[in-house]
């Protein structure tokens, strides 16, 4: 027998998802998902780890961008026992073939290296890489070429001296790798040299940019294609020049970026410009054409980065930019320019929207997440909880976010904490009392939500889900409860309460393995300077499979006590159930879950007005507007649970919370028609209506 707790909400939520990965086949054992694999296989496009300063070029014969080296500051996830990427020089390359990324295996070794640079050569069709700066503090003089398969050492007569920080391009109208400037062991430098498939050989130039080769310590160069020439942009002082293959002319211009140092550009062949990208203060996008640079106003602006990557990608007629540094950490987002706007094509973050299934459930073959890529989700108007269903292995090698948010500040917008996908949102902390007349804030959502207390500079009740409500079984599926909003004083307000955890459920034919990990954790709470608001709790995690494997990590904790959620693992062989915090519930599988027919209870109609569905539980823009405070009935309809099952509303509002029935009020059932109807009074201001039904099913 099992007993089920149905539940109607309305709250919002955000996740992440991780990655996992296994190299042999089992058998097939008897447990089946149920999934009919219409959705197909969910796989988010694969991304390198977080790099900058590294040499990027666009291989146009092979039709992939190439990476070599770099520095990668390293992760470290705390709730994954540590590093889980040291930081440093990386000798590793990778191609990006338009859709995702892929490390490379080579024969030949290529020592790490630092602020080098290639240049793509479509005569010999290789990728000519110079220099750099190696993690001793050598600096290099080495000549590589990559061939689409591995690097090739050169051996020219002549070479330029050792470098980093310096520019290679493709010269298309004299058929050559141009090298300029970039800094050695004595300092800057402004030389130019080329390469001709055999030798480097240095050319006589006039007008240097600048007084000084100081003054070419920062600046890209590209090559303009249409009007046949490089031209060079300085970042620090602001300086436009163009270069014929003999002399520098400087261009006077009225505007230029302003976005401090380590900007990247490329040209764009298709629209005749060039795109300059980022820098240490900005995320600003300009173009130079026609001799003058005009910022860009893109509808999905980039981030500012420094020293990231940039190439024009020949085979989708688009910019590429990847990678560089945010001063706090290296960025991992591939992106896109279509001469308009920003695309993000790959990223650390992957966000699954939910929208498109209403009940949340999708059916898939198989589900694979790559290392370095989290899956966050965008969920759907009736906040259904995350069911995955796979016919094929899953594997998560990253992590899975179902995290409540995290308190806002109590800015008087009404923003609240918004529960994980399933799970219930945070309480508003009160409002001064000299500008609001009380103390109060609003409870936390969901059946354990944390009070609202009254009097002035008390903190908000702590949300709670074990042992207040749900099962072992995890049946159904939900999330944590949020905390309730902390009181406020006189002249101060009060903090509002974290969000509940998220629910999700992730059932596979055959195997589930994780080595990266989930996590459904309540919402910390916020201050708002006469209290702190509630901790949301923890969410649930429930996982059915043949087997249940991996060294990752999962997680359904609420940050105060009684506040933890709940977790179930369902395996034949379960040797990931002690990787769980708290400790879950694990067995053999039950059975095969039927989706067909799954209870659901909603709030249907409050004060005679019918409520659309699914609601939106939002204090915002309420569902239902009542012209006067006072008595109101509320009726509730049930399907797929039983006639007579007993019925609960709880009504929050800035007046506490209303449980329904109360005290020694008779209980309220279903009825033949599967509906329910309540009476009570309601007071003035906002508030929300949740209903539940437990009852018990035997097979």
């Amino acid at each position: 027998m099992k007993t089920l707790l149905c539940r109607y909400t309305a709250a919002t939520l955000m996740w992440s998802v991780q990655l996992g990965f296994s190299q042999t086949e089992e058998p097939d054992l008897p447990y089946s998902s149920g999934s009919t694999g219409a959705d197909g296989a969910f796989a988010p496009p694969a991304s390198m780890p977080n790099r900058y300063n590294f040499a990027f070029a666009y291989d146009s014969a092979r039709e992939e961008a190439v990476v070599f080296g770099g520095y990668d500051r390293g992760q470290s996830v705390s709730w994954l026992s540590g590093t889980i990427r040291n930081s440093g020089y990386k000798p590793e390359t990778y191609t990006f073939d338009g859709t995702e990324w892929t490390l490379r295996q080579t024969d030949t070794f290529v020592s790490a290296r630092y602020e080098v640079e290639m240049a793509y050569d479509p005569e010999r069709q290789q990728c000519v890489m110079f220099g750099g700066l190696r993690a001793d503090g050598t600096t290099l003089d080495d000549t590589w070429t990559w061939d689409g398969n591995d690097w090739n050492k050169e051996e020219p007569a002549t070479t330029p001296p050792a470098r980093h920080h310096h520019q290679m391009i493709w010269d298309s109208s004299n058929n050559r790798v141009l090298l300029f400037g970039g800094r050695s062991d004595s300092g800057w430098l402004s030389d130019i040299w080329t390469w001709d498939g055999t030798n480097w050989s240095q050319i006589a130039t006039t007008n240097t940019p600048g007084s000084s080769a100081s003054q070419q310590s920062y600046g890209q160069v590209v090559w303009d294609s249409t009007q046949n020439r490089a031209v060079y942009y300085n970042e620090y002082y602001r300086e436009t020049y163009s270069f014929d293959g003999q002399a520098w002319t400087e261009i006077e211009t009225a505007n230029s970026p302003n976005t401090g140092i380590g900007g990247r550009m490329a040209y764009d062949p298709l629209n005749e410009e060039i795109v300059w990208q980022g820098g240490t203060s900005s995320g600003q996008t300009w173009v130079f054409k026609n001799n003058e640079w005009s910022q860009k106003n893109p509808q999905n602006p980039d981030h500012d980065r420094e020293y990231a990557g940039m190439v024009w990608d020949n085979g989708n007629e688009r910019v590429l930019l990847f990678g560089g540094d945010t001063g706090s950490g290296d960025f991992q987002n591939t992106s896109a320019w279509d001469g308009t706007n920003w695309t993000q094509l790959t990223g650390r973050v992957y966000r699954f929207d939910m929208s498109a299934k209403p009940d949340g459930i999708w059916n898939f073959t198989s589900i694979n997440i790559p290392e370095w890529v989290a899956v966050y989700f965008d969920r759907n108007a009736a906040n259904s909880p995350v069911t995955w269903l796979a016919t094929e292995k899953v594997t998560i090698n990253g992590r899975i976010y179902l995290n409540g948010e995290t308190g806002p500040d109590n800015d008087l917008s009404g923003r609240v904490a918004l529960g994980g996908p399933g799970g219930y949102d945070g309480g508003l902390g009160g409002v001064r009392f000299d500008i609001s007349g009380r103390y109060a804030g609003t409870p936390g959502q969901g059946p354990g939500g944390g009070e609202a207390p009254t009097e002035e500079r008390q903190t908000g009740g702590h949300g709670q889900y074990t042992g207040v409500y749900g099962n072992t079984l995890v049946q159904p599926l939900i999330g944590g409860s949020g905390g309730g909003g902390g009181s406020a004083s006189s002249n101060a307000n009060g903090g509002n309460g974290g969000g509940g955890g998220g629910a999700i459920l992730i059932a596979s034919s055959r195997d589930i393995e994780i080595n990266g990990g989930i996590q459904a954790n309540g919402g910390n709470r916020s201050y708002g300077g006469a209290s702190y608001g509630g901790y949301g709790a923890g969410g649930a995690i429930r996982l059915i499979a043949d087997r249940l494997i991996g060294t990752g990590h999962l997680e359904a904790e609420g940050p105060s006590s009684g506040g933890e959620g709940r977790i179930r693992m369902e395996g034949y062989y379960r040797p990931l159930a002690p990787n769980a915090s708290p400790v879950p519930s694990a067995t053999a599988p039950v059975e095969s879950i039927d989706f067909s027919n799954q209870p659901a209870l909603s709030v249907i109609s409050v004060a005679g007005e019918n409520v659309a569905q699914p609601p939106s539980g939002s204090l915002s823009s309420p569902d239902v507007i009542f012209t006067e405070a006072g008595p109101v009935s509320i009726t509730v309809q049930g399907q797929n649970i039983p006639q007579g099952t007993p019925v609960s509303v709880r009504i929050t509002s800035n007046e506490g919370i209303i449980e329904l029935p109360s005290g020694d009020d008779p209980v309220v059932s279903l009825n033949a028609s599967g509906t329910a109807t309540f009476n009570t009074v309601v007071p003035k201001g906002t508030g929300t209506i949740q209903a539940f039904a437990e009852f018990t099913l035997t097979p």
